[in-house]
């Protein structure tokens, strides 16, 4: 397993970046849904895992969060590799909007890929930082349509879709606990963090 380092404080790597316009961030979305459906429709017999980092607050892309992402997609790939599945196409996405990895994958069912996913998200120490997301023609799966529970906020025990809608936390207080659980994991380190 690789180790990653930030040549910054870890408090400055949350805070470091821009963040983008409203209008830049729709207009993202709407193109991110037109290359979903022009990739599902390519490649209707093979499901697709879009993962992202849950940054909370402003700022969707730096440092901290392309580091993120390149930890994420070594864990994937040695996930998808130790289940004998095959890669058929990968695009990385890198706006200011943020950042994204999609990718096609072979020998699998959605559904099996999306409990993949969900086994991911719960035994990596980071895995509840990230949205793994996986499409079929069907569309999006989602934890409920294989009855797992939901996953929960990152400060309370209530469902992440509830605090994140209403706005229970604050920013810092997310960024907070997202620290708690790099530190706690380990192989992220920050020029304040490391001894």
């Amino acid at each position: 397993m690789t180790n990653y380092h930030l040549h910054q404080t870890i408090d400055d790597a949350f805070v470091s970046g821009t963040a983008p316009t409203l209008e830049a961030v729709l207009r993202h979305r709407e193109n991110r849904i037109n290359f979903l459906d022009t990739l599902i429709n390519k490649y209707s017999n093979f499901a697709l895992i879009c993962t992202k980092v849950n940054m909370p607050g402003s700022i969707k892309n730096n440092e901290l969060v392309q580091t993120l992402m390149q930890y994420a997609s070594e864990m994937l790939m040695n996930t998808l590799s130790d289940n004998n599945l095959e890669v058929i196409y990968e695009k990385w996405i890198n706006l200011e909007t943020g950042c994204e990895l999609i990718q096609v994958v072979d020998g699998i069912s959605g559904i099996e890929l999306k409990n993949l996913m969900i086994d991911l998200e719960e035994s990596w120490g980071l895995g509840r930082l990230f949205d793994f997301d996986v499409y079929t023609t069907k569309g999006a799966i989602s934890r409920e349509d294989l009855n797992v529970g939901v996953r929960k906020c990152l400060v309370c025990d209530l469902p992440s879709k509830v605090c994140g809608r209403d706005r229970t936390h604050s920013v810092e207080a997310l960024h907070h606990e997202m620290k708690k659980i790099i530190l706690n994991e380990g192989r992220v380190t920050f020029d304040d963090t490391t001894g």
